[in-house]
Parts: structure tokens; C-alpha cells; sequence
């Protein structure tokens, strides 16, 4: 892709010149540049050839487009950094939370995941779970995040 670019650029180069060689008499005539406003007094630029005009406007156009490129890069790359900022604050954050979690005691673990039913529960909780379907536990990623997609 890189060599197609740059014979294209070559090709573009060589057409240009062709054309300058070929127009020679017509962009070597001067012109000069005339503004009017309603409230400024006309101002006119000195003689300058046609061509002159139509180089510099030419690399104007490239100044443009390369500055709003950088801009457009550096955006983008502001906003690249700024989520990786935040995606190893979160990572940390994570971190913390899991060596909190791992530092728990094990009874009290157990007790989050409700791996095992109670064993003195009271008559009436039995009543009222005999009268609902029976379901399997539920796993911790189900209690802390449920997937919508699930449901």
C-alpha cells in the first residue's frame, strides 16, 4: 500500500509539472488581488503571477488539512490515554476489592454465598419456602452482576 501511495504522488507530481510546462504563458500573467468591505476602504495586493496564486493556494489547503489532522490525532490520543487512565484505576480498584474480599473470614464467606442453607432456620421460614418452587443457589456473579441477556 505504501508504494502504491507514493507512485500515485509521483504520477501527481508529474501531471502537475506537465500542466505548469504546458500553461506557461497563461499562469505567467499578473494579477492583483482586490478586497472590498463596506466599511474599509478597498484594499488591493501587488502584482503577483497567476501561478504564484495558485502554488500558495494550493499549500495553504495542505496546512489546513495537516493541521486539522494533528488536532484530530491529538484528540484522539488525549481521549486513548484518558480511558487507559481509567481502565487501571478500575483494575486497581478491583484489586483492592478482592484482597478485602480474600481477607474475609472463611464462616463469613460462606455466609455471602449461600452455598449452604441454613440448619436453624425458623418453622415459619420453612413453611413459607416449602410453598415456593425450589431453585438452585444462585452463584455469586448472579447476586453481584446479573446478565440481561440472561433473563
Amino acid at each position: 500500500m505504501r508504494y502504491i501511495k507514493v507512485l500515485l504522488l509521483a504520477v501527481l507530481f508529474f501531471l502537475a509539472l506537465i500542466f505548469f510546462f504546458q500553461n506557461q504563458a497563461a499562469l505567467s500573467q499578473k494579477m492583483a488581488l482586490t478586497l472590498h468591505l463596506f466599511f474599509l476602504p478597498a484594499m488591493t495586493s501587488i502584482e503577483l503571477p497567476f501561478y504564484f496564486l495558485v502554488i500558495s493556494a494550493f499549500f495553504i489547503g495542505v496546512l489546513l488539512a495537516v493541521s486539522f489532522l494533528a488536532w484530530e490525532k491529538f484528540t484522539t490520543s488525549a481521549k486513548l490515554m484518558k480511558t487507559k487512565w481509567r481502565v487501571s484505576s478500575l483494575e486497581r480498584e478491583v484489586e483492592k476489592l478482592r484482597k478485602q474480599v480474600e481477607s474475609v473470614p472463611q464462616a463469613t464467606r460462606k455466609f455471602f454465598h449461600r452455598s449452604k442453607p441454613q440448619e436453624a432456620a425458623p418453622a415459619s421460614a420453612v413453611q413459607d419456602k416449602s410453598a415456593q418452587p425450589e431453585t438452585k443457589a444462585a452463584s455469586v456473579d448472579d447476586i453481584v452482576a446479573p446478565d440481561p441477556d440472561k433473563a
